[in-house]
This record gives C-alpha cells, sequence and structure tokens, in this order.
C-alpha cells in the first residue's frame, strides 16, 4: 500500500508539473520603443488590455509561469518601471515609466512581441459618451408586447464592453494578418484624423464632434526593423532525391539502352513508363538531351522528376529552356542541384554554395565534365571567381587527350579575366585555327575582334576577310547577327569605315545593332580623315542620331566643333536623353555659340562650370566682347603668359605685362617700349652726339632683329 501510495503521489507531481507552462519573457531597446518578445506554443490564444501607463498581457496557458529575471539587463531606458505577475496563471503586469502605450502582434505563430512606446492612451469609447435621448412614450400609444419577448442580455455582442470586443477584433485581425489572409497597414502612435463616415456609427441627433478610435490605432511598428522579412525561398532537392548518380549502371551504353529500349512497350502496345523513364534518365546521364526528350515524349505526363530529366537535357544538348526552371534558386543548396541550378541559371547567383558546385562537378563522368566545364568555367569567370574557373579547367584537362576549341575559348575568358592580353590572344588565335572548331571558331574571332576594339588595336585584313566569310557562312543561324555585327566592328578597326556604315544601315534596329553604331562611330571619330568623318557623320540618319549614347555624342560634337561646324555639334550636345557629363555638353554648346558668335549664349552656358577648359572659353567670350582686360584677368592663373600678355597689350595695360624671358608676347612688347624711347641727344657736344647716335642705331638694329625673332616663334 505505502509503495502505491508514493507511486500515485509522484504520478500527481509529475501531472501537476506537466501542466504548469514555463514561458521565458526576452527583452530589447531600440530607437524609439523597448520591446518584449514571450515565447508561447503554436495557436496560443493571447489578449493584451491597455490602461493608463500600463498593460496586461493574457495567455491561455494553464498555470503559466512568466521568466522575467532577464528582463531589465537589457534595457536602458525607462519606459518600462515594473513587469509581474501575481501568481501562476495570472496574467503579466506592465507598468510603464512614460506616457506610453504598448502595442502586441503575433510573430510566426509563436512569439508574442509587445512595444511600448511613447504615445497618450486612448480614453474609452463610452466614458464621455451621454446616452442617446429615448422619445417620451404617448400615453395613448399601446406599447408592442412583442418587444418585450426579446431576451437583449442573451444576444452576444451586447455581452461585451467595448475593450472586450476591441480586444476579441484585434486578435482577430492579427491572426489573420499571421496567415496571409489581410494586410494590416497601421498608423504610427498618436493623434490621427478620423477619415471614416462616421455618421453610420453614431446614432442620429448627435453632434459630429466625436473621434472614434480602437486598439488598432495604437499598434506602432506591426511589421518592425528588428523582425526579418522572410522571403520565400524553393525547397532544396538533395542528390539522394535527385539520383543522379543512379540514373545508369556499369554496363555499357548499348547493353542499357537495347534492354529499355526492348521493353518500352508491354502487352496490347501498352507503354511501360517506368522503362521509359529510365530510358531518359540514360540518355540525359550520357549527354544525349533530344533522345532523352523524346522519350519524354512518350510518357505524356508530367512530374516534378520529368521536369528535372527534361531541364538537365536541353542543358546538356544546349537547348533553351521551355517552362519553369525546377533547379532555379537552388544555388544556396548543399547537393547536386547547385551544379545544374548554376548551368540553367547561366550565372552565379549570391549566396551559392561554390563547394558543392565543383564537388558535384568532379563527380561527373567523363564526357560530361568535358561538355559541361567550358560552360561552367564561363560562369564563375563573370562572376569573378577567376581561381575556381582555373580548378574547373584543370579537372578538364585531366580528362581529354587532346584540347578542344570550346576548353582553349575557356581558357581564354580566365587569361581575360587575369589580364593577360598576349595569352588570351594565343588561346583565341589556336581556336580560330583550329581545323575541328564548329562554332567556337567564329565565337572566337568575334571575342578577339571585341579585344582589338577595346584596347583600340588593328584588325588585319585576314582578319577581315575571316569575319565576312563567317557572316556569309551563318548568315541563317542563331550567330548570324552577332558575326555581322562582328563584320562591321572589324571593317572600322581596319579604316574601311565606308563599308562598315553600310552594313550597319542593312541591321535591324535592336539593342545590339545600337552598340555595334556606337563602336563604329567612335571609331570613325577618332581615327577616320576629316573629309570622310564629316561625310559619313553628317550623312546619318536621324535614327541613328538618336541611337548614339552619350560619350559617343559628345566624341562626335567636339570634332565638329573642332572642325567648325556648330549647328550639328550643338545638335548632339542638347539631346534631351542625355543626363551626364553635363558640364562636357556645356562646354561644347559654348563653342557652338562662340563659332556662331554668340558670346554672351557662351558665358551663359558656362555659369556652372569652374575646369579650366571653362576658364579658357569664358575667356574667348570676353575676347568677343572686347573685354581684352577681364579676359587677361581669367588667364592669368591659367598658365597662358603669352595669351594674357598679348589680351593686356591690347588694353593698354602695359603695366601689367609679364616680361618673363621665353614669353613671346613679353619679349615683343619689351622690344616695342626700347623702340619707342627717343635717343638722348647732346647738341653741346657735337662729337659725342654723333658717337650717341651711331650707338642707338646699332641697339636699335639688333633690337628690331630680335624682335623679327620674336615674332617668328611658334
Amino acid at each position: 500500500m505505502i509503495r502505491v501510495a508514493v507511486l500515485i503521489s509522484s504520478l500527481i507531481a509529475a501531472a501537476t508539473g506537466a501542466a504548469a507552462r514555463e514561458v521565458t519573457v526576452r527583452s530589447g531597446e531600440h530607437d524609439g520603443y523597448t520591446r518584449l518578445v514571450v515565447q508561447v506554443p503554436p495557436d496560443t490564444g493571447w489578449v493584451l488590455k491597455q490602461s493608463k501607463n500600463g498593460a496586461q498581457l493574457n495567455v491561455a496557458l494553464d498555470n503559466v509561469t512568466f521568466q522575467t529575471g532577464s528582463v531589465f539587463q537589457r534595457l536602458t531606458e525607462n519606459r518600462l518601471a515594473t513587469i509581474s505577475q501575481p501568481k501562476p496563471g495570472a496574467a503579466l503586469q506592465m507598468e510603464f515609466g512614460c506616457d506610453c502605450v504598448a502595442s502586441a502582434f503575433l510573430f510566426r505563430k509563436t512569439m508574442i512581441v509587445v512595444d511600448i512606446a511613447p504615445g497618450r492612451f486612448p480614453p474609452p469609447l463610452t466614458s464621455d459618451i451621454p446616452s442617446p435621448a429615448q422619445p417620451k412614450a404617448s400615453l395613448d400609444v399601446t406599447p408592442v408586447t412583442s418587444a418585450r419577448t426579446l431576451d437583449l442580455p442573451a444576444l452576444p455582442l451586447l455581452t461585451l464592453n467595448a475593450e472586450g470586443f476591441e480586444d476579441q477584433l484585434a486578435m482577430r485581425l492579427l491572426q489573420g494578418a499571421d496567415r496571409g489572409i489581410v494586410d494590416l497597414n497601421i498608423a504610427p502612435v498618436g493623434p490621427r484624423a478620423s477619415t471614416a463616415n462616421q455618421s453610420l456609427l453614431v446614432p442620429s441627433g448627435m453632434e459630429m464632434n466625436i473621434s472614434v478610435t480602437s486598439v488598432l490605432d495604437d499598434l506602432n511598428g506591426l511589421l518592425g526593423p528588428d523582425i526579418p522579412q522572410l522571403e520565400k525561398k524553393p525547397p532544396c532537392i538533395s542528390s539522394a532525391e535527385l539520383g543522379f548518380d543512379s540514373w545508369t549502371d556499369k554496363r555499357p551504353f548499348p547493353e542499357q539502352t537495347a534492354e529499355l529500349r526492348s521493353g518500352l512497350y508491354r502487352e496490347f502496345d501498352v507503354i511501360d513508363k517506368a522503362n521509359v523513364l529510365k530510358l531518359a534518365k540514360l540518355y540525359t546521364y550520357f549527354g544525349f538531351g533530344t533522345e532523352a526528350l523524346k522519350a519524354l515524349e512518350l510518357l505524356g505526363e508530367h512530374s516534378a522528376e520529368t521536369d528535372r530529366i527534361s531541364t538537365i537535357a536541353r542543358v546538356l544538348d544546349d537547348s533553351n529552356l521551355s517552362g519553369p526552371n525546377p533547379f532555379a534558386g537552388l544555388q544556396r543548396c548543399k547537393s547536386d542541384a547547385a551544379l545544374w541550378a548554376a548551368l540553367t541559371e547561366g550565372r552565379l547567383q549570391g549566396g551559392a554554395d561554390l563547394a558543392a558546385i565543383e564537388q558535384t562537378f568532379a563527380r561527373l563522368p567523363v564526357h560530361l565534365r568535358r561538355h559541361v566545364g567550358p560552360p561552367l568555367s564561363d560562369i564563375l569567370v563573370e562572376a569573378q571567381e577567376v581561381e575556381a574557373a582555373r580548378r574547373v579547367l584543370r579537372s578538364v584537362a585531366r580528362v581529354e587527350t587532346q584540347p578542344s576549341p570550346s576548353v582553349e575559348q575557356a581558357k581564354a575568358k580566365v587569361a581575360t579575366a587575369e589580364g593577360d592580353a598576349a595569352q588570351t590572344e594565343a588561346l583565341l588565335k589556336d581556336v580560330i585555327t583550329a581545323s575541328d572548331a564548329a562554332l567556337e571558331a567564329p565565337m572566337a574571332l568575334a571575342r578577339l575582334v571585341e579585344k582589338r576594339w577595346l584596347e583600340r588595336g588593328a584588325v588585319s585584313p585576314q582578319d577581315i576577310d575571316l569575319a565576312e566569310s563567317y557572316t556569309v557562312e551563318f548568315r541563317r543561324s542563331e550567330i548570324g547577327p552577332l558575326m555581322q555585327r562582328t563584320h562591321a566592328v572589324a571593317l572600322s578597326l581596319g579604316h574601311e569605315f565606308d563599308p562598315a556604315l553600310d552594313l550597319l544601315a542593312d541591321m535591324p534596329e535592336d539593342a545590339e545593332s545600337v552598340e555595334t553604331l556606337n563602336r563604329v562611330v567612335l571609331i570613325l571619330a577618332e581615327r577616320a580623315d576629316d573629309a570622310t568623318f564629316l561625310r559619313r557623320v553628317l550623312s546619318l540618319s536621324k535614327t541613328h542620331y538618336q541611337g548614339l549614347t552619350t560619350d559617343t555624342a559628345i566624341t562626335v560634337a567636339d570634332r565638329l566643333a573642332s572642325l567648325g561646324f556648330s549647328k550639328p555639334a550643338l545638335t548632339l550636345a542638347k539631346r534631351p536623353q542625355d543626363t551626364i557629363r553635363r558640364n562636357e555638353r556645356a562646354r561644347i554648346r559654348a563653342r557652338a555659340a562662340l563659332l556662331d558668335k554668340r558670346p554672351h549664349q557662351a558665358m551663359l552656358e558656362l555659369a556652372d562650370d569652374s575646369s579650366d577648359e571653362a576658364v579658357l572659353l569664358r575667356a574667348e567670350a570676353m575676347r568677343a566682347t572686347g573685354e581684352f582686360a577681364v579676359a587677361g584677368d581669367l588667364l592669368r592663373t591659367s598658365g597662358h603668359l603669352d595669351e594674357v600678355n598679348r589680351l593686356f597689350w591690347l588694353s593698354d595695360r602695359l603695366n601689367e605685362v609679364n616680361t618673363e624671358v621665353g614669353a613671346k608676347f613679353g619679349q615683343i612688347i619689351q622690344a616695342t617700349q626700347d623702340l619707342s624711347e627717343p635717343p638722348s641727344r647732346l647738341p653741346e657736344k657735337p662729337l659725342a652726339d654723333a658717337a650717341n647716335l651711331l650707338q642707338d642705331s646699332q641697339e636699335t638694329r639688333q633690337k628690331i632683329a630680335e624682335l623679327l625673332a620674336a615674332l617668328e616663334q611658334e
């Protein structure tokens, strides 16, 4: 009996302990508010009740005990004065040390977040509202007896006061927000103007001087800055779920294919779906993408597995993806899916697991490593992961018997990323001259021409002829437009501007053609002779003028202004679509205005420019208006000593002329002043006077020779 009693008491104590729930209250101090976080089980009911300078949090847990020992360890403000719980199961009592209000919301269904921020506690809805006046009943009217049969207190809505109704409404709305049913856009704490139609809420006959608010008005920071924004990411596909390594066995490919093909149809020509799926996986594993897609067409159904098989088959067959990508957003996964996600998306995403991608690539069979290695290396190079790209190419080189054009082209991209121009050009030339290069040769030529354009180099006649032959050969293929653009750029680099621009005139007006136009026109402005430049630029169509980028337009306009063509230069410098390099465009407009004899307009264009070139243009404008002294003052600190002396000479301010040795106009002005001085005479001494005249004549001839020599200086 004693043992039974002890056992019963132990079970009672365990049940009591299990019923008691301990809830930890955490705290944090933020800019403008104090935050409390209460961790509760999912689907736990709760209510926050407000009072003046305080609040109560009720949680629907039996015998709940709030652990508040560490709340004040992280608080530095006095917004929360005290926090306590009278007894287990009671509400959490909070008293504020300021004129504050509390707002609460449920985060991730398990955290009750309470924010305490400065604000005014709204008065109860019915505190100052008088009861509506009821009309007096007439003595001669018999009351309706049926109305007395209504049991009004039994109505559930009338049993709630305003505060309780608001609590239930707030709880329901917050739960709906957590489930994504409603979207709460809560205004900050504080007084606000009501925009609702209050006539629907206030009895008729009452004055419209009542502002109705609710507890929702005091919920501040519903999605505060400290609550992380949840980004929906697709679930990772594990290596076991994908099972790429199990898509084949150790038997030879012909043997496996023969067995599966012979078992495609069962009795009565019914397709064996299991064998069809195995055959599609086998074709994909060995790189036969088109055959795998045909096998999936026999299956006649779509699933997550078939979508993954068809996507990998299209990648291996270098085909465009159709439909949604099942590997989208999976580069972060630590599985084989990371590699196929990178290959299908075509670029390395932020947060990609580079180690998983490389490890999966290293486990691929030899034939797939040769095929997948170059495009994977290109993706890594574009993401500035040059060392990883080099490791991928080394892995490919270990299984290759001889270098392939695709691998050589990938090596060229790595060399370009490393800044090794000589190695890049050597590798590209090897690809171009390779006998087994199919599409790699024209692509390598396109990259070689682009490299020459970036370096402003030259293209040999052989490369131009090769680009022309590729343009004809691939005119009906996908790379036909690319080869046509490559041919046009190569012609411009070879100073054959007329054929290049004529070729551009026949191209469709797309973004790539516009870029090629800008490249050709830039080379034209930089290298063509004046006659060719003016003939081709002035004959450009309006569409081509509008297609020039700001940089190209400035380069062309600058040369036009240098050649004295003000109107086309002004047209290119004041296009409405140009928003960058404002000062440079303003200087070109100022030069055009000076060419048109409009110095005041030039000064207006240069109002906000303080560069050295702008100072020279201002001086030129002042010189055009006859203000030589002002122009000289502007150029005094510019280093143009001769021009400053000339301007001061023209303004008759000879005392400010700098006669420093080496200054052309300083020497001229000094020689002019010396020649203007009369010779000294000695009339009382005829012989001495004659000797002085001879000496003065000799010095005058010497000064005239120096003056002529100074005038001949360039």
